[in-house]
């Protein structure tokens, strides 16, 4: 069945698309990239294009399973035998698949929805167009996350990163050293390789965009393109039966310096007596600092791991939602969720948080490490009901119209469909 191009106005011919990706559900503990990959597949198949899903893996072997009537081939536990990041060297039995889905089925396009998964997808293509989705710092970071102040490899000490202080070993020798600066410069070669290959390049927020932008360049078929991942709204479970406050507000994500989770102590102290707790949803390295902050969890009260379905009804109960980044987060996931259930968003501006949080409107934005900013709008948040009442039906209407999957769904289409146009104009294909 052919869809309506609101673009163009003309009929979208059903088409095949691979995806191929690091992660698709269900899988435990998936993150924000395996969710938007389902949610998009859903969504372009509700637009009538058949979608198939192959999991990238260093492995030996990969078996058809079925989930929620996608195919999907997947590695077993049994056969994994090398972390993801070999995939810049030995694409093993994903490449093996692709090739094969290539020739028997010849899809219309391959879609790598992570910068590791279009080094395998950039070996195999061939005369497949291919795109790519950046939803990390992968293509400038060896290890995504960019969190140092100079761009690694520059940023080793010894073998080990500041970034990642478990990596390596801080008394290896100097040709211990130069030969691990050498292979990590040679990997972040490849992807931005793949990248330059690809006939499209989708960033998940304009800072992303802007980052690759000279990665990328204009060729071979233009600029990059920003699409957002997109979210489909849930009704929020009942609220937990955790004795909750009347009012809180809420902190989810890893226990971590670099999401500002170590600043939740003086955030909290600088509020006023009666100003409402700030419950968290996590774990990671700051935990025992912040139970030491408040050995009563009065006003910071830790909950662990708690399950996406009770997260949401969290989010949907807040005054707010508390995130003191100081990464340049690409496009939170958690910060769509919270506007799909209507929770006000008090950010850090950093990265692309910008491209969700409308300053002023769907909640605040404050400078990087600005405590007492932070701090003031929470407190008028908590304050003013009105104003939490506003931010948060804004906040929902703003996630619907830019982030909702219909959209989305429908701009990846018009992606598909251009590049199409474009190479064929060209012939290319």
């Amino acid at each position: 069945m052919a869809h309506e191009n609101t673009q163009r106005g003309q009929p979208v011919a059903p088409m095949k698309i691979l995806f191929v990706t690091d992660v698709f559900p269900p899988f435990s503990g998936m993150g924000g990239s395996g969710w938007s990959t389902y949610h998009l597949a859903r969504g372009l198949r509700e637009r009538g294009h058949d979608t198939r899903v192959v999991v990238a893996a260093p492995a030996l072997g990969l078996v058809e399973t079925v989930y929620d009537g996608f195919p999907v081939w997947r590695s077993a536990t049994a056969t994994r035998i090398l972390p993801a990041a070999s995939l810049n060297v030995l694409p093993l039995a994903s490449g093996r698949v692709l090739r094969s889905l290539r020739r028997q089925w010849r899809p219309d396009v391959i879609h790598a929805q992570h910068v590791l998964s279009a080094l395998v997808v950039a070996r195999t293509a061939r005369d497949t167009p291919y795109v790519v989705t950046v939803r990390d710092h992968w293509p400038v970071c060896f290890y995504g996350t960019k969190l140092a102040d100079v761009p690694c490899p520059a940023c080793l000490h010894g073998t080990r990163s500041p970034c990642n202080p478990r990596r390596g070993s801080e008394d290896a020798g100097r040709v211990a050293h130069t030969a691990k600066a050498a292979a990590m410069r040679a990997m972040l070669a490849q992807r931005r390789q793949a990248l330059r290959g690809a006939a499209a390049v989708v960033a998940v927020s304009g800072a992303i965009a802007a980052e690759i932008a000279p990665i990328v360049g204009t060729t071979p078929n233009g600029r990059v393109h920003v699409i957002p991942n997109g979210i489909v709204p849930v009704t929020p479970d009942a609220p937990l039966a955790l004795n909750l406050p009347p009012r809180y507000f809420l902190y989810v994500g890893k226990l971590a310096a670099h999401k500002g989770a170590d600043r939740l102590p003086a955030i909290i102290a600088a509020l006023p007596a009666d100003a409402p707790p700030i419950l968290l949803c996590g774990d990671g390295p700051e935990e025992a600092a912040l139970r030491a902050a408040d050995p009563t969890g009065t006003r910071l009260r830790l909950l662990g791991i708690v399950p996406n379905g009770d997260v949401l009804a969290l989010m949907a109960g807040a005054v707010a939602l508390v995130s003191p980044n100081r990464w340049d987060e690409p496009l939170s996931r958690t910060h769509l969720e919270a506007m799909s259930v209507g929770c006000p968003i008090v950010a850090t501006d950093t990265g692309g948080t910008a491209d969700a949080v409308e300053n002023g409107v769907t909640g605040f934005l404050v400078p990087r490490d600005d405590t007492a900013a932070l701090t003031a709008r929470l407190a008028r948040l908590a304050s003013d009901d009105a104003l939490r009442t506003r931010m948060g039906d804004a906040a929902r209407a703003a996630c619907e119209r830019k982030f909702g999957m219909a959209h989305v769904a429908a701009a990846m289409e018009a992606l598909y469909t251009s590049m199409h146009a474009s190479m064929a104009r060209g012939g290319q294909r």
